[in-house]
């Protein structure tokens, strides 16, 4: 997950109680709790009396259960500059962002006209391009950006949507308002994980989400897994629907395998595909697979070292002719990155009265893009007011602050920004909102950033009610970031009254059969199983030959020369099965007669 701005402000530092009284919001900015200044918002009111009655003492041992859960679970996110450990475990926060349903009926409708822009932008893009034909984007805009894919062009075949899943950052402004500030589109993570902490927290607060008529999010994966398989062009009462995966090396690896559990898929990496006359299949051990329709969470130039990047490891060759065929459908569409360009959103209004003939309802923070002489030069002139970004994710790693630069860093941005002005973007720094933590035994704000999530389902896109929240990890903290030790919340849209439960799954009808589905076994977790297998063997034999050495040792007092030889030979039996030369090999008597160091 990529960390996103978030503004500084001063703080009231002053200890907290679980109270709402004592609760010191951040001076200058929007606090969620506090819909107007010295007023609580009642549904806010409720929830934090519930949680004095229940007292600071029992939340925190709640949260430690929670974090049993989530490490019982494995749930965990990779830190790739962590030198420690790689595998970090998730961490949760007890209190959840509450939003009231008639504001997230508001923020859903301004998601759901973001997605059906984007998805007309991405068709228009990869089509007949009249876009960049009457100028209303940049052609540098695009052609420019390293998720444009030349080869995809013409790829997309005519259907009413393309781009099955949105995610939207979202903050909220010191005027109330929510902003996006970025747009995920490529391979949008973190559904899984607002699944998982859904889970976690009807355990730990079963009563409060009682109370609070939370709605679910069953409903919207059931949308997920239909909307999926109607992707399919082939087989399309029984698709074959496979999760592509980097591997465990990934930092969102853990969802990847949550996701292809619960919606019931195969969870593949690329060497489990291969291409044949135009069709992408699956290799197990009953044979090749067709497979109809694939979510992909590989980066998009990477899974087809054919035709996209020729050095990746990750992908299946070939498989852009397949999709061009028509033979296989990829969620989302390779090539879908471009709408990730940070200079697109300095467009986005005069391209949703193109497509779409509306204003947005859910607008973006201010943008300029510096790849025009009056913007460039207007955010040359305001650095120190500016958030610098990169239309490329990849080309800056973390969101540079202009009024944290020193003079000398101020020159070498400029000299960046004056070489390649296309490359970036200035944007405007505001403040956005804080939120109730639970830190330290008491109740204190944090910023934070909501990621929601948009699909395409049976009747159009649909927005998961609720979504990600992630916090800072320090008060007063720039950057909300996972990769940065920052927390995350689950989120909940409160209803009027109860919502019905919602399965995944659809029962059966009384009296009927219903068929085992058996997932094919992937030659390579095959292979994988087979050599656990093969070491878990040699690990028990290990084991059964140590206690036989140690009984040996520790029960039989005779000293005789028959007894000596026995032991001397399963000691050096011992040696061989553990492979752990030289051991007792060498012929050392002194070792043989006192084995216990080496034993150890």
């Amino acid at each position: 997950m990529d960390s996103e701005q978030i503004s500084s402000s001063n703080a009231n530092q002053m200890n907290c109680d679980l109270g709402t009284q004592h609760y010191a919001t951040q001076l200058g900015s929007y606090d969620e709790m506090y819909a107007s200044r010295g007023k609580v918002q009642p549904y806010w009111e409720n929830f934090m009396a519930s949680l004095e009655k229940m007292g600071g003492e029992e939340l925190a041992r709640r949260r430690q259960e929670a974090q049993r859960i989530l490490r019982d679970n494995g749930v965990t996110y990779n830190v790739y500059a962590d030198s420690k450990t790689q595998a970090r475990p998730w961490q949760l926060d007890p209190v959840p962002l509450l939003i009231s349903s008639e504001e997230w009926d508001k923020i859903a409708a301004g998601l759901v006209q973001r997605a059906e822009l984007f998805n007309l932008i991405l068709q228009d893009v990869y089509g007949e391009q009249n876009l960049l034909k009457k100028r209303l984007v940049p052609i540098e805009l695009i052609y420019g950006h390293e998720g444009f894919l030349r080869p995809c062009v013409g790829s997309l075949k005519a259907s009413h949507q393309k781009l099955f899943i949105y995610s939207a950052d979202l903050a909220r402004g010191p005027d109330g308002r929510m902003w996006a500030l970025g747009n995920r589109t490529q391979a949008p993570s973190g559904a899984g994980y607002a699944l998982e902490n859904r889970i976690v927290m009807t355990r730990v607060l079963p009563d409060l989400f009682r109370d609070a008529h939370v709605h679910r999010l069953s409903g919207f994966f059931r949308s997920f897994r239909s909307g999926l398989a109607n992707l399919a062009a082939h087989n399309k009462d029984f698709p074959r629907i496979v999760v592509l995966t980097p591997g465990s090396l990934n930092e969102t690896y853990f969802e990847h395998a949550y996701l292809s559990s619960h919606l019931g898929y195969t969870l593949v990496q690329g060497d489990d595909l291969t291409v044949r006359d135009g069709r992408v299949w699956l290799k197990s051990l009953q044979g090749l697979h067709q497979v109809d329709v694939i979510l992909r969470r590989v980066d998009d130039s990477f899974c087809d070292p054919l035709e996209l990047r020729s050095s990746s490891r990750l992908g299946v060759a070939g498989i852009l002719e397949a999709v061009r065929r028509g033979n296989v459908t990829i969620a989302n569409p390779l090539g879908s990155s471009v709408l990730e360009n940070n200079g697109l959103l300095a467009f986005l209004p005069r391209l949703a009265r193109y497509f779409l003939n509306q204003e947005l309802l859910l607008p973006s923070v201010a943008t300029w893009w510096c790849g025009q002489k009056r913007e460039c030069d207007f955010v040359l002139q305001n650095l120190d007011r500016m958030v610098i970004k990169a239309v490329n994710r990849s080309a800056m790693k973390r969101t540079v602050f202009g009024s944290q630069l020193s003079r000398q860093e101020k020159e070498n941005l400029r000299a960046m920004i004056l070489a390649k002005p296309h490359l970036f973007v200035g944007q405007e720094k505001v403040g956005f909102s804080t939120v109730p933590a639970f830190v330290g035994g008491h109740i204190e704000p944090r910023n934070a950033i909501l990621r929601n999530f948009v699909i395409a389902g049976d009747n159009g896109y649909e927005a998961m009610p609720g979504g990600l929240t992630r916090i800072a990890k320090e008060r007063d903290t720039f950057v909300v970031s996972n990769q940065e030790g920052g927390l995350s919340k689950d989120t909940w849209v409160l209803a009027d009254k109860p919502e019905h439960e919602v399965s995944l799954w659809l029962k059966p009808r009384r009296n009927q059969l219903v068929e085992p589905v058996f997932e094919p076994l992937p030659s390579r977790a095959a292979d994988n199983l087979y050599w656990v297998g093969r070491n878990l063997e040699r690990s028990e034999s290990a084991a059964r030959l140590m206690r036989t050495v140690l009984q040996n040792i520790l029960e039989n007092l005779d000293t005789t020369d028959v007894n000596f030889k026995c032991r001397h030979v399963l000691l050096k039996a011992l040696t061989q099965v553990t492979v752990t030369y030289p051991g007792f090999i060498r012929g050392d008597e002194s070792l043989l007669n006192k084995p216990e160091t080496e034993l150890l």
